[in-house]
């Protein structure tokens, strides 16, 4: 840091008196203590409208059947069933044959509410399958979900609570967040109660294989298991994405976690409202982005464009006769 500072003190002094540049100056503590505020206050304004859930699958029965150790026919079977001596502890052996009970599974997420008539959104792996989902609100109230709607495809969710007095939080306009912009994230991580994490976006456009659907804002706020459901929040306090998963090597938060744009859990969520399930369109492709060297080879820039690398017989894309190395450009 010295000899940065050394080094910028003699290009100053040789090349005469410069204009200081503003933008480079140091945060004073007002400015801390402004953001500090803004962070305070949006988390202050979401928490009505967060919701911790759980969830839980009932008890099945399972077989508990014991078979004996020696097959159909042995002559040890007449031995084990007929002699008095070994009769007693085979019917021992037959009452154990009975069936039990597998032990109920249990989760934890979160969600927020979308709508003051009850509509919560979160994550389609947080809800899908479970015979219970609970929700807790920020004040305590607690209340048995209803007419759960999922996605498993974009891992999102809607489900309802009929409830009176519920404060609804704004969804912005994750397409408007850039690489380097604050962001606070609000959930119930290890079901320990509403925390608020802060960070920034990290990047754009993830896509770490979780899903068919993927667009993933990667951000470093911290997410643990528990806070999948819950929003992501940009300083107007609006919600900018779902906290959906992370990429860790210790199983916990590594500074790595990835949140679905709000932008696509709006049109996911919309389908499941109106229609209980979401329809897409179909073309019937595989493909893959442009490398260096066929974007040289076709003269386009990098990153324009996705070449074909598969077509689906009897899809659209085979009626329209698309085919293995075509490029597409544009739809």
């Amino acid at each position: 840091m010295f000899a940065i500072i050394a080094s910028a003190c003699l290009v100053g002094a040789a090349v005469g008196v410069a204009q200081k540049d503003k933008s480079a100056d140091p945060p004073t503590a007002a400015n801390i203590h402004e953001l500090s505020n803004v962070f305070r206050e949006v988390s202050r304004r979401a928490m009505p409208a967060i919701v911790s859930i759980e969830t839980v699958s009932k008890t099945s029965e399972v077989s508990g059947q014991r078979v004996m150790p020696f097959g159909d026919n042995s002559p040890f079977q007449d031995l084990f069933e007929n002699d008095p001596r070994f009769k007693e502890m085979f019917k021992q052996f037959q009452n154990q044959n009975q069936p039990r009970r597998a032990p109920r599974r249990m989760g934890t997420g979160s969600g927020f509410i979308i709508n003051k008539s009850g509509l919560i959104m979160t994550n389609s792996h947080v809800v899908n399958g479970a015979d219970v989902v609970k929700v807790t609100l920020n004040d305590g109230r607690e209340f048995t979900a209803s007419d759960i709607r999922t996605d498993p495809r974009s891992d999102v969710a809607v489900i309802h609570i009929d409830a009176p007095d519920l404060q609804a939080i704004p969804l912005g306009d994750s397409s408007k967040m850039e690489i380097g912009d604050w962001v606070l994230a609000i959930g119930n991580p290890f079901g320990i109660g509403m925390s608020v994490t802060n960070g920034i976006i990290s990047a754009k456009s993830r896509g770490p294989g979780i899903n068919d659907r993927e667009d993933y804002l990667q951000t470093d706020a911290a997410i643990n298991p528990g806070n999948s459901g819950g929003p992501l929040l940009n300083l107007r306090g609006e919600v900018i994405g779902i906290n959906t998963a992370i990429s860790s090597r210790s199983g916990g938060y590594d500074g790595v976690g990835f949140a679905i744009p709000v932008n696509m859990a709006r049109w996911v969520s919309g389908q499941l409202i109106d229609n209980g399930k979401v329809e897409r369109a179909f073309l019937g492709v595989g493909i893959q982005p442009i490398s260096n060297d066929l974007s040289k080879s076709f003269d386009i820039k990098v990153g324009q464009g996705a070449i074909i690398t598969q077509v689906m017989e009897d899809s659209p894309a085979a009626a329209a006769d698309l085919r293995t190395g075509d490029i597409i450009l544009k739809l």
